[in-house]
């Protein structure tokens, strides 16, 4: 049974004001209009009632991570292979899913530690992405194939092997290529699910304080992620690398630095892979021209 997308984040904000500000005026996400019993915020990205759920609290942090199944009894067979191993899956209330627009859902952490909610059923609203900077599109969909997620999140994985094997046994994801980056005793190995999005999930060897190494939305064009650049450097937010190409995805791309510390990635141009002609490699290094980083703790 294999994870259909990535569809959506949950993230913890100190200041969920300025992220929202960051998310809209920044990203060009558009703010949802839905009220929510517990206070979080909503933004959206296309016909999904939203991509990532922004709620109060006192650090930055990933809280979770949505991942979506193609039916209820592929979910079921998930969850019960999850169970069958070991593992603690907590079946969410129907009010929490109703918060989430989906059927039903149920959370379970890696071996890293990481959150995962495993749902099926979403809800959609397909009401138009009104972007307030004037972002057309976002990349989510591939016409012939469906929904292919919000883009992509890097997780920490510093339990790496026994996290390798959870995905591509249990959850449903496969190896899409293997990054040994010039970086001391490092590791980056990319996933993908059930559409032709080049990873949809990736694990980092490390720990991580946010609990997520970085996320990226991508957009239909260059012009796009220039104007994206310009939005950047006119709101004074530091960047985490410059413009430039990786060479697993082919993504052409920027990080920025939202508020509280979650890095993102904003993109164009990302690969579409057809996974019955496709052979994993293995990289030592991660891009074919820019992308001059400096990430904390990296460049210092």
């Amino acid at each position: 049974m294999t994870v259909a997308a990535i569809g959506y984040l949950r993230i913890q904000a100190s200041n969920t004001d300025a992220w929202m500000n960051f998310g809209t005026a920044v990203l060009g996400l558009m703010e949802s209009a839905r009220q929510d019993a517990g206070g979080a915020r909503f933004l959206r990205m296309d016909d999904h009632p939203f991509r990532f759920m922004i709620e109060a609290g006192e650090q930055d942090v990933l809280l979770a991570t949505g991942l979506e199944y193609r039916s209820a009894a592929h979910w079921q067979a998930v969850c019960s292979a999850l169970e069958a191993a070991g593992y603690a899956v907590s079946p969410g209330s129907q009010e929490e899913a109703e918060r989430r627009c989906v059927e039903a859902y149920a959370s379970v952490n890696d071996p890293s530690g990481n959150t995962l909610e495993l749902y099926h059923g979403r809800k959609l609203d397909y009401v138009p992405l009104n972007s307030p900077a004037g972002v057309k599109r976002f990349i989510t969909r591939d016409e012939r194939n469906g929904d292919m997620g919000f883009g992509h999140a890097v997780l920490p994985a510093p339990e790496t092997e026994a996290t390798i094997a959870f995905y591509t046994e249990l959850i449903g994801l496969a190896v899409s290529d293997d990054l040994y980056p010039p970086i001391p005793d490092s590791r980056v190995i990319f996933m993908h699910a059930d559409n032709p999005r080049q990873h949809s999930l990736a694990l980092y060897n490390q720990p991580h304080p946010s609990g997520v190494v970085h996320i990226m939305v991508e957009v239909e064009n260059l012009d796009e992620v220039g104007r994206g650049l310009d939005r950047v450097k006119q709101a004074g937010l530091p960047l985490l690398a410059t413009l430039g190409r990786h060479v697993n995805d082919n993504m052409c791309s920027f990080y920025v630095l939202a508020p509280g510390g979650i890095a993102v990635e904003y993109g164009y141009d990302g690969l579409q892979v057809d996974w019955q002609r496709h052979t994993p490699t293995v990289s030592t290094e991660g891009d074919l021209w820019g992308h001059e980083y400096s990430f904390p703790g990296v460049n210092d």
